[in-house]
């Protein structure tokens, strides 16, 4: 048996299995478990969906190339136009001294520097005036300057005794 078949027959056991469970999941109320079972459900189809495009992709290619014309071929190779060598510049035949990757790779050292230049100067610029506009918009979100606590208005506590007790007078005495 090729291996294809095999993994076809153990991808469709799954999908079988899974779509039970989900199902048996599904009456006993458990959902979390029914997702589970779904998405691997879900899975086990894509791949199988997935195998079946690419097996008949192979397929198609197959064809193609059984049905393929060698002297076609040779003639379509022959009328090609020529391989362009994009880096014929980089080839010591052409004579030229090439400048151009280090020349590159100077401009590239003198750009590093002056982004950092650059970078110095906004940093040194654009941080006290962040800082004071953060201070300001963060200001009515800090603390009280007293804490959470209300200072008590009583300067001694002996003041506390010496004021009468306000009753309700809709509420009864405890001994009377």
């Amino acid at each position: 048996m090729k291996a294809g078949r095999i993994a076809s027959l153990f991808s469709v056991v799954v999908m079988a299995a899974t779509a039970l469970y989900f199902f048996v999941y599904l009456w006993r109320w458990e959902w979390n478990r029914a997702l589970i079972a779904g998405v691997l459900f879900v899975a086990a189809e894509v791949a199988m969906l997935t195998v079946a495009v690419l097996d008949r992709i192979r397929r198609l290619s197959d064809h193609v190339d059984q049905r393929l014309d060698t002297r076609v071929l040779a003639r379509i190779q022959e009328s090609a136009p020529p391989a362009h060598d994009h880096f014929a510049w980089l080839s010591p035949a052409t004579g030229r001294t090439n400048v151009f990757v280090p020349v590159l790779m100077g401009m590239g050292v003198v750009m590093s520097a002056l982004a950092w230049l650059v970078e110095r100067l906004a940093r040194a610029t654009a941080a006290p005036a962040m800082e004071r506009g953060l201070a300001a918009r963060m200001g009515p979100l800090g603390w009280p300057t007293g804490g959470l606590l209300v200072p008590l208005a009583v300067e001694e506590p002996s003041d506390l005794l010496a004021r009468p007790i306000r009753r309700d007078p809709r509420q009864r005495e405890m001994g009377s």
